[in-house]
């Protein structure tokens, strides 16, 4: 089945409106395609505490609409409206997969903090940017403030 995928989606809404289940709708939604999806995606969040609720949300749903669970109705309902071409079966047997695939490696899992992702990428890039191996992400803004008041005093 061939299925077109935007490359990047961004949601910007305010608080209580909804956003986590429309992206695990959307994530969820990718599995259901596909169930080894979830190696290709990356969920990025604002804090440690939204990280830990979207996965939560992911894999409780996966679980809940693999068991026809009444708390997963609505994600059931509305994967079924996304993904016409598969019938009830199909849905449930790919959610099953999906989160079985998860729950096996779990490190390919991504859904992180928009700080540990730009963490990561720089702890990769650490030898071309000239960056020592033992670098530290600081992310006390009083730290910083005074770094850089010392080296405007310094030139």
């Amino acid at each position: 089945m061939s299925v077109n995928y935007k490359p990047l989606t961004i949601y910007k809404a305010s608080a209580g409106s909804g956003k986590t289940f429309t992206l695990a709708i959307e994530y969820i939604n990718l599995l259901i395609a596909n169930p080894h999806n979830f190696k290709y995606i990356l969920a990025v969040t604002f804090t440690n505490k939204a990280t830990q609720e979207m996965k939560q949300r992911i894999l409780s749903q996966l679980y809940g609409i693999a068991h026809e669970l009444p708390d997963s109705d609505s994600y059931f309902q509305r994967i079924s409206e996304l993904q016409p071409n598969l019938n009830e079966q199909e849905i449930r047997q790919h959610s099953a997969d999906a989160l079985q695939l998860i729950v096996h490696h779990y490190n390919l899992f991504r859904v992180e903090t928009i700080d540990s992702f730009f963490q990561r990428i720089l702890r990769n890039l650490s030898r071309e940017l000239g960056l020592t191996a033992n670098m530290q992400v600081s992310l006390n803004d009083t730290e910083v403030e005074s770094q850089a008041v010392d080296n405007i005093i310094d030139n």
